[in-house]
């Protein structure tokens, strides 16, 4: 016989996303969604400057548009009609 009990997980939960550059909170939508941003995640490899260390970044829509603004390379933009 199976005997069950109850059991309660605790898991983590997102509840506010910062942008990495100005600080500000990034806005939650009508149905509780974080508006949209950037996410970025790299984690560095041997002989780079930051060797092993794992780095996250935020960045709301205003502080991309200014830090790609100064890309000699903009990025790839495939918006289809």
């Amino acid at each position: 016989m199976r005997i069950f009990a109850q059991q309660s997980i605790v898991q983590p939960q997102l509840s506010d996303v910062r942008c990495n550059s100005c600080g500000k909170e990034v806005d939650k939508n009508e149905i509780g969604y974080f508006e949209d941003h950037v996410s970025l995640s790299k984690l560095w490899g041997y002989h780079s400057p930051y060797d092993g260390e794992s780095h996250d970044i935020d960045l709301c829509v205003g502080c991309y548009r200014d830090w790609i603004s100064r890309f000699e390379i903009p990025p790839h933009s495939d918006i289809s009609a």
